[in-house]
């Protein structure tokens, strides 16, 4: 991606105050670019990508400046706020963005110096649109209704037919569960809508401009990692941070099932299909104009970013479902994943879509999702595992091992995620009798994407399971949900079988009668003992 108006290979050297003029409703953000160049300001859709000494308009693949630290933090309410004037690095405190905030904290004997917009830019501001809604005041409840179940392990989050939140958000399964985390977080919740507080509260007025020095309350955020970078001072023992990297361990206090309920989850829209997470952008670079609005009509184009590692220490699992659907599990359609819209060189906008605007639509993807999930989704494969263990309790044979594995992303391939934009997984098991092992592998064909049937394979003594099991998720994505043969039979010669599913009824795919279940394991016994 470029920006409009900016040189090649600028580094963003300060960031300044938010403002607007009394005459419109769109927010800025000063910037200073290096080398010095006319254009001072960025619109606030452009938060996610702007921070300290990164390189915009790149001609190659720049160097991450400053130096690498990880801290744990205590406890947010422990934090100074101080202008970042107050930090006694000379060449910080000497920029003209000074009095701009950040949070003082010691950890491991060094004084750090968080500036607060970098902070709020890893917990929130992820994309455009979350970044805009953080300014409006009470600008959750205009575009969310949630309503939490009476056990407190499920709640439903209404996606309004008024909200404007990308396609690309609803339908992933990573940035679906940042959202319910600041939606149904009651801490995160607080700190996000303390945005538009504070703004109320500290801005102030010019003859044609509201001005605000950007300031927010974090969430406690006890026994979280920060990964970041930024300028240490050994001899003043004083750490000024660029830009964090990483957030882990993050515990969210919220239900462990989110459904976001979407009106348009069924609608089949011309030029838009499901939201997948794909890699760089192919072919020419977008050129965003932050001086224009897109059209409401436009494909939405989703531009990655360099990303923040996410990780939940308790992720939560969101589904999204149509209006008037049932909960949990209900599909729609959009259109195929596997098409992105071609960019082969244009000019798109990341602000709000209106009647009135000439580009096509375009929002970041500054998110990595590390969070150990996979057993959220182990229910999708109920019948598969109680067939292993009537496998296991008729056949002597003793079972070793077993794990859920979500298939990997791959630029290009979108078969990774279900319709619903969760991710498709695998699951995997091992037995073992006399010194000869097995193993079974069942892939989430849930959506009825595609018929696989259940894997069974004797491997050599010693094998490298890992290594196997990554190439063969590769190549079964590189095949549209078909098993690879050529692969299987270099790697097993004629050592493996494909073993047919039991049929299940139309009505619920994922549930087998215990009858059909004792054949199943029957079948693979049967194959086992032929192999």
């Amino acid at each position: 991606m470029k920006f409009k108006g900016v040189e090649n290979n600028s580094v963003i050297r300060e960031i300044g105050s938010l403002f607007r003029r009394h005459d419109g409703p769109d927010w800025h953000i000063n910037v200073k670019l290096a080398p010095g160049q006319k254009k001072q300001y960025f619109g606030v859709s452009q938060i996610p990508v702007l921070a300290r000494r990164r390189v915009v308009n790149a001609s190659e693949q720049p160097r991450p400046a400053g130096f690498q630290s990880r801290i744990v933090i205590e406890n947010t309410r422990h934090w100074r706020t101080e202008p970042i004037e107050a930090c006694p690095i000379p060449v910080v405190n000497r920029q003209d963005d000074g009095q701009q905030w950040c949070f003082n904290f010691e950890f491991g004997g060094t004084q750090y110096y968080l500036p607060q917009l970098e902070l709020a830019r890893v917990l929130f501001f992820h994309h455009a649109y979350i970044t805009r809604l953080a300014l409006i005041p009470n600008g959750l409840s205009q575009e969310f209704d949630v309503q939490r179940s009476d056990k407190l392990s499920k709640a439903l989050v209404n996606i309004l037919p008024t909200c404007t939140l990308p396609l690309y958000v609803r339908g992933d399964y990573a940035l679906r569960r940042l959202l319910a985390w600041i939606l149904l977080d009651e801490e995160a919740k607080l700190s996000f809508e303390s945005v538009a507080r504070y703004q109320l509260q500290n801005g102030y007025d010019t003859d044609k401009y509201r001005l605000w020095r950007f300031q927010f309350e974090p969430p406690p955020l006890a026994g979280v990692e920060l990964t970041l970078r930024g300028h240490y001072d050994q001899e003043r023992k004083a750490f000024f941070v660029y830009e964090i990297y990483g957030v882990s361990n993050l515990t969210g206090d919220c239900p462990a099932y989110v459904d976001f309920v979407d009106p348009r989850f069924a609608e089949r829209r011309a030029g838009q299909g499901y939201a997948v997470r794909p890699g760089p952008q192919s072919g020419p670079e977008l050129e965003i104009d932050d001086e224009q609005e897109p059209d409401t009509d436009q494909t939405e184009i989703r531009i990655e970013t360099p990303a923040v590692a996410f990780e939940f220490a308790n992720p939560i699992r969101t589904t999204r479902i149509g209006k008037g659907k049932g909960q949990t599990g209900c599909l729609g359609q959009e259109g195929d994943s596997s098409d992105s819209p071609e960019n082969t060189g244009f000019e798109v906008s990341t602000d709000e879509a209106s009647t009135h605007g000439t580009l096509p639509s375009a929002d970041y993807d500054g998110m990595e999702d590390k969070s150990d999930d996979a057993h959220l989704y182990a229910d999708k494969f109920e019948a598969f595992n109680a067939m292993v263990l009537q496998l296991v309790g008729m056949s002597g044979y003793r079972h070793i091992h077993r794990e859920i594995r979500k298939l990997p992303t791959i630029d290009g391939y979108s078969k990774h995620l279900l319709a619903d934009g969760n991710p498709r997984c695998l699951a995997f098991h091992r037995i073992e009798k006399d010194g000869q092992e097995y193993a079974l592998i069942e892939v989430d064909t849930s959506d009825n994407k595609n018929r696989l049937s259940t894997l069974l394979l004797k491997p050599h003594v010693q094998f490298d399971w890992e290594r196997t099991l990554r190439e063969l998720e590769i190549r079964l994505l590189k095949k549209s949900l078909a098993w690879p043969t050529t692969l299987i039979k270099k790697l097993f010669s004629d050592r493996y079988k494909r073993v047919p599913h039991p049929k299940s009824s139309s009505e619920n795919k994922g549930f087998l009668e215990n009858e059909s279940i004792k054949h199943w394991a029957e079948r693979v016994y049967k194959e086992i003992r032929l192999s």
